[in-house]
């Protein structure tokens, strides 16, 4: 580790420059980031403190003792505390107010800049003493918030009992005070922790809140030393190792929250894995956190933003690398929540279960995705209930419904449609159409199979969403992918090149050219979708291959 101990540094002194000069033009707030406008939010302050902390502190850094810096720490606590609110609390001002679970995020930042005061309080650098009256201030009118507040999502309980714990024993002199955290900490662990045991947290959140609850699990188990909270960590960021795809970004159109389908890479992951390689002998985890700090070096981009927690652990700034990398080839399926992840040496794919787009393809930095669309009677597309996993595929399954409201047995008592209980209705059942797509892994892609049974007469759609850009070819035509843009393969291949990457599809099939119901539909408005078209009954086979 000692080798990227000068590019976190490097990254936390440009941070702590653009913190600085944020001050120098906001002089009347002080204010760090944050949403634009008059509107103040501390947290974003709060959270470049604990990277100015670090550096102010840091041998190594051209920050070390700076007055200049000091004066900026100053200022900016200042801030904060003019900020907080009389209850203790700090706003998340694009929604939360008064909100205990923002408060608890601040309060993570805020105890691990003072951790770090304490921890080098021997170097003797100016001020030690009065900045860490300052942030015990702070966190001590938090807690009372934390203590006192609620929460919205799952994860926001983790990050309030880490806040409650650290705050009880920082603060367990005062016993009653220190009591009540305790006491109100083990009403939240009571609900039992959301982790599964394939390591999924309940909002799936790979590409942020998986992190988020990583973090709280730390916290928890360096206050109480119980390893059970480790065992979450271990369980999830082994999982994670699952869901990286073939760009080294992480697979993210599971996720319930902000972060579904967005493009992450790994590195707020960096200083976990770390952590517990630090810890303990687990070469995987010591290749992922290698690959992810060389990697992010060698893009040239800033380090993940954690020096503060790495100066804070002894073995992890002296941890040395011996591996480097992520999994080679994986096959995992997520029975909880129905998802089959495959990495093979050339590509990899994603099966979703309860997801119109159930199907994700990627080799290289090229990603598609499938979809089967229906237009019957409310729904819009093959939406699969079933995920039958085996060792070179998987079968999905779903049926759904022709239905239609019958009157009334008795009068509603209101003529106003929208005033009516529609759920009292009998429906009329009178037909049902059963898809069953077959994948079947190939040596260097996949073949699906759709076969319908029920319903005939329903115009059928095969989507195959492609990015925006590539470039479409075959013996006839050449052209280049638009978003928004469509077309129908009615028969042969479609050659598929991007970013480097070559596919191949087909053969097509084009019985019809319906390409969905006006009303309700999903658009790929920020791809290109190739159709394969089929009245039901319908037997289809269609490839999606990698070309040499």
């Amino acid at each position: 580790m000692k080798r990227y101990m000068k590019y976190l540094i490097q990254s936390a002194e440009i941070r702590t420059e653009q913190f600085l000069a944020s001050q120098d033009k906001n002089p009347s707030s002080l204010q760090y980031g944050g949403i634009r406008g008059d509107i103040w939010e501390a947290k974003p302050t709060i959270y470049a403190l604990a990277t100015a902390v670090a550096v102010y502190l840091n041998r190594d850094s051209r920050f070390y003792q700076s007055e200049r810096l000091y004066q900026g720490i100053e200022l900016a606590l200042a801030f904060v505390k003019r900020t907080q609110r009389d209850d203790g609390s700090f706003d998340y001002p694009s929604c939360n107010f008064k909100s205990a679970a923002d408060t608890s995020f601040c309060f993570k930042r805020l105890f691990a800049a003072w951790r770090l005061l304490k921890k080098y309080e021997s170097t003797g650098a100016p001020g030690i003493a009065h900045l860490e009256k300052e942030y015990l201030e702070i966190m001590h009118k938090a807690l009372g918030a934390i203590l006192r507040g609620g929460f919205h999502t799952p994860n926001h309980r983790w990050g309030i009992t880490a806040a409650l714990l650290q705050g009880a024993n920082l603060f367990a002199e005062e016993k009653e005070f220190s009591d009540q955290l305790k006491k109100r900490a083990q009403q939240y662990l009571a609900e039992g922790i959301d982790g599964d045991d394939d390591g999924e947290y309940a909002e799936r959140s790979t590409g942020n809140y998986n992190a988020v609850v990583n973090n709280a699990m730390m916290a928890m188990y360096e206050e109480t030393k119980n390893e059970d909270f480790l065992g979450y960590v271990r369980r999830n960021l082994s999982m994670m190792l699952t869901y990286i795809d073939p760009d080294d970004t992480i697979f993210t159109q599971n996720s319930t929250r902000q972060d579904k389908g967005k493009k992450e890479y790994a590195g707020k992951y960096f200083y976990q894995y770390l952590f517990m390689a630090s810890i303990e002998e687990n070469p995987v985890f010591d290749g992922a956190a290698h690959k992810i700090i060389k990697d992010n070096v060698e893009r040239g981009e800033l380090t993940p933003d954690c020096l503060h927690i790495v100066m804070a652990h002894d073995e992890m700034m002296a941890h040395e690398f011996t591996h480097y990398g992520f999994l080679d080839t994986y096959r995992k399926f997520f029975r909880h929540s129905g998802v089959l992840r495959v990495k093979k040496a050339n590509y990899a794919y994603t099966v979703i279960k309860g997801k119109s787009a159930f199907l994700f393809f990627q080799t290289g930095d090229t990603r598609v995705f499938v979809k089967i669309g229906e237009s019957y009677c409310d729904i819009r597309n093959f939406i699969p209930s079933e995920i039958e996993p085996r060792e070179d595929g998987c079968t999905l399954k779903g049926t759904a419904k022709g239905w239609y409201y019958l009157p009334f047995k008795e009068a509603p008592g209101t003529s106003d449609w929208w005033a009516m209980d529609q759920s009292k209705r009998e429906k009329l059942i009178n037909s049902t159409l059963e898809i069953t797509l077959d994948i079947q892994e190939l040596e260097n892609g996949l073949e699906f199979s759709v076969k319908t049974e029920g319903l005939d007469r329903l115009p059928l759609r095969v989507e195959t969403c492609i990015p925006a850009g590539a470039v479409l070819e075959n013996e006839h035509f050449w052209f280049k992918a638009a978003a928004g843009e469509s077309m129908i393969l009615r028969d042969g291949y479609l050659t598929i090149r991007d970013e480097g990457n070559v596919l191949r599809l087909g053969p097509g099939f084009g019985e019809h050219e319906f390409q969905g119901h006006y009303s309700g539909e999903e658009l790929n408005t920020d791809g290109y979708t190739v159709y394969c078209n089929a009245y039901t009954p319908a037997e289809k086979n269609l490839r999606l291959t990698i070309e040499e």
